[in-house]
This record gives C-alpha cells, sequence and structure tokens, in this order.
C-alpha cells in the first residue's frame, strides 16, 4: 500500500532538508495542523505534551514549522499526520521526496518491536518507502475503525444499566486505580498487550512498568476489581481486575477535550457476560467527567476482524469517525 510510484525519487528529492526537525518549544504549528482533525491527530499530541524535551529530529514536521502540511513522532514507533492531505481544510498531500525522507530519516529509528501508526492514508503514505528501503513488517493491520461514544443525556453507563440492572455493581464499580494496586493492574495490563501484540512487554525491559504506573498516577486507568469470582468485591475477599481500560492519549484540543482509551480488556473468564459493556459505558462517563468535560470526544479504535469487540462498541452506540492502521515491525 504506497504512494510511492517511482524508485528512483532524485538525490535533490530524497534530502533529508525536506524534514524540519521541531525544538520542544516551538510546537504551535505543528498543534495547529493536529487541531484540524483532534481525534485522528491526539496519539502524536499525547507524545509531545508527555515530554517537555526531546532530541533533534524525534518530532519533524514536512512543510516548515509555522505552516506544517503532515508531522510526525519518530522515536523507536513512527506516528505520521497528514502525509495523504487533508484538502477539506485546504491543505495539499506530502510530495514524493518528502514521504520518502521523513521514510528513510524514520528508519533507524524505529525498534525492532515498533511500529508505524496512525491515520490510514498516512500510515500507506510513508510504509511504502519504508518497505522500498528495506523494512519489514511483522504484522500489518490496515483497517482499523475509530469510533467515538455517543453524548448521551445522563450518561451513557446510566443509560445502559437500565437495560442491564443486575450489573449495576460493574458500572457502580468503575474507578481509576490508585498507585497501591499497579501490582493488580499490571498482569491484566500485560495479559492485554500479549493477546493483541503477540509477545510479553515486560521481557523488553521496565518500560512497559513505567508506563503502567505512569498511567495509574495521572488517574488514567480505569478499573473493576472483583472477587475474582465475577462477583463485587468485599471487605476481606480476594480481589482481581475484572476490567480495564487506559486513557492512552488525551488533549484538551482548541475544539474540545479528546481522549483515546487504549487497552480495554475484560478478563477472558468473565467475557460474554455484559461486563465488557457495563464497565465501558461506566468508562466513558468517568472521562468525560474527569478529563474532556461533558462534550468531550471520547474514541477508540480496534482491529476491523475484531468481531466481539466491534459488537460490544457498537451496543452502545460508538459511531466510526476515522480509520487507522499499524504495522507492526
Amino acid at each position: 500500500m504506497s504512494f510511492l510510484r517511482h524508485r528512483d525519487h532524485g538525490r535533490t528529492q530524497r534530502r533529508a532538508d525536506r524534514l524540519t526537525p521541531v525544538p520542544s518549544d516551538q510546537v504551535s504549528g505543528v498543534m495547529s495542523l493536529c487541531a484540524l482533525d483532534p481525534v485522528s491527530a491526539v496519539s502524536l499530541v499525547q507524545q509531545m505534551q508527555r515530554w517537555s524535551r526531546w532530541g533533534r529530529g524525534d518530532v519533524v514536521a514536512l512543510g516548515g514549522l509555522a505552516r506544517p502540511v503532515a508531522a510526525a513522532w519518530s522515536v523507536g514507533s513512527l506516528m505520521p499526520f497528514g502525509l495523504a492531505g487533508r484538502p477539506e481544510h485546504g491543505l495539499r498531500a506530502a510530495d514524493a521526496g518528502e514521504i520518502w525522507a521523513l521514510a528513510e530519516h524514520a528508519r533507524t529509528r524505529l525498534s525492532r518491536r515498533g511500529s508505524v501508526s496512525g491515520p490510514a492514508q498516512d500510515v500507506a503514505a510513508v510504509w511504502g518507502g519504508l518497505s522500498e528501503q528495506g523494512q519489514r513488517a511483522r504484522h500489518e493491520r490496515w483497517r482499523q475503525p475509530v469510533l467515538a461514544a455517543p453524548q448521551v443525556g445522563g450518561g451513557l453507563g446510566r443509560a445502559h444499566l437500565r437495560r442491564r440492572p443486575a450489573l449495576s455493581w460493574v458500572g457502580q464499580s468503575v474507578r481509576a486505580a490508585r498507585p497501591d494496586e499497579a501490582a493488580l493492574v499490571l498482569p491484566a495490563s500485560v495479559d492485554m498487550f500479549s493477546g493483541e501484540l503477540g509477545y510479553d512487554p515486560t521481557t523488553d525491559g521496565p518500560g512497559y512498568n513505567r508506563h503502567v504506573t505512569w498511567l495509574i498516577e495521572q488517574r488514567r486507568s480505569y478499573i473493576v476489581l472483583d472477587d475474582g469470582a465475577g462477583h463485587l468485591a468485599q471487605p476481606g475477599s480476594p480481589r482481581a481486575v475484572a476490567f480495564k481500560a487506559d486513557v492512552g492519549a488525551l488533549w484538551r484540543s482548541p475544539t474540545g477535550g479528546v481522549a483515546q482509551l487504549t487497552g480495554v480488556w475484560t478478563r477472558p473468564d468473565l467475557r460474554g457476560q455484559g461486563i465488557g459493556a457495563a464497565a465501558l459505558a461506566a468508562v466513558v462517563d468517568a472521562v468525560r467527567r474527569d478529563h474532556v468535560g461533558a462534550d468531550g470526544i471520547v474514541s477508540l479504535y480496534v482491529n476491523d476482524y475484531n468481531t466481539p469487540a466491534l459488537a460490544l462498541y457498537r451496543s452502545l452506540g460508538f459511531e466510526q469517525v476515522g480509520l487507522f492502521a499499524t504495522v507492526l515491525l
């Protein structure tokens, strides 16, 4: 899936000066670009907002700093935005030379288990150059619908529980995990990650543990605890994570708050019982209350072949607002 049709792009087109490194104190142009489509750009913005400083070339712009046509985060993984153009906003697509330069820049920065992810048309644009330069994929996921939660008067959780009153304990149990619960949350996070990406992230060092801890410290990891058997945990009873979901990306954009949920997981023995739907509905309400405001957008993306997850999201009224792609390396 490549927008590059000719292997010989010309020496001039391949020059790295088609890219502009974005210093951490000069992000206004990139942020304005991202504000054109906050739901699609929130992952890139999340990276820029999480880190107060970054190295030269970790964030790059195409078309200049002031009014870039595209930008990308390029550390371990590549997160492009804007490469395919946004004609509805008057933005041209990056040309073949610019895309080649980005691919050339990013290729040596990609880690062994990194990824190229973002809006599908932008990932397709740069993956052509990366593959021509020898980058190989472990798995390509080209259709990942981006879904947004509905706005429901009184809250999505309350509306859902009117249909499933027996699961009221689930909705009422949703809360942000506490730092002293990190040891409970980590195994659930690892199980989710391993099932989705095919390997245990803790084998690569302490980075994943730190990430889970950071999400908890930021009150961005939401959980439901049970007694290990699908019932409300009572004082003195065993406790286990029955459900979890993280706010993986968050941005108070100029047009309103945007959150992207990641790591949505229901313990395997509880799947198919409605617990995931009841918990997720309550999480949407909690994220709006805690992070993005009542009118904020709560989104997520899912592989199109994950039919159970798609059915769950659609049963809650989630609607497709975009399309992502992820190439696993």
